[in-house]
């Protein structure tokens, strides 16, 4: 993948036709305080990394479908996501769209993450 200066890369949900049909979601995580949380990442193999261990994972789909309307889980049961390339400064409208609390960086294992907290 190409990578684009004054690009972050967020995780779709479903193949390029379920966002063409109004099926796609954008993907984010629940932390244990009940916020959400959207993973935006500073190269798009990264988000793809990110993205496989969480669309092969059981447990993962499960707590997924408790937050996805029933017209959106068949993209997700298929296990397909996709890359999306957003300029920095459509990654906030973006996550405003999704009604998430913040933004996390490069998201990795540890309490120690990068955040961007959105105002509400």
């Amino acid at each position: 993948m190409a990578e684009q200066e004054g690009y972050h890369y967020m995780i779709g949900v479903g193949a390029p036709a379920d966002w063409e049909a109004g099926k796609g979601s954008l993907y984010y995580i629940e932390d244990k305080n009940g916020e959400k949380a959207m993973p935006v990442f500073t190269t798009g193999e990264r988000a793809i990394e990110f993205g496989r261990p969480n669309f092969e994972s059981a447990e993962a789909h499960m707590q997924m479908f408790k937050s996805l309307p029933v017209s959106h889980i068949p993209p997700l049961t298929e296990g397909q996501f996709m890359v999306m390339p957003l300029e920095t400064e459509d990654v906030s409208k973006a996550a405003l769209m999704a009604d998430v609390d913040y933004v996390i960086r490069d998201p990795r294992p540890g309490d120690q993450q990068e955040i961007l907290r959105l105002p509400k």
